[in-house]
């Protein structure tokens, strides 16, 4: 059910951009998927930090640049 809903919002917003490019506002387009893929980022950086794991990414970048 998820997938078929997931589905008819992309094609749904697909559809939207195209309009909005045949009008000529395309730049409304791209500022709505950066925000999109911004809060996409955000819940990625955020679950990486609940987990742990981003304290060990920094510290292995912090080692890379001390090697260098």
């Amino acid at each position: 059910m998820r997938s078929v809903l997931l589905t008819a919002g992309a094609v749904m917003a697909a559809a939207a951009m195209y309009y909005l490019y045949q009008r000529q506002l395309g730049a409304i387009s791209f500022f709505i998927l950066s925000i999109v893929f911004f809060f996409m980022a955000y819940a990625q950086l955020k679950k990486r930090k609940r987990t742990g794991s981003g304290k060990v990414d920094y510290e292995s970048e912090k080692r890379q640049e001390n090697d260098r």
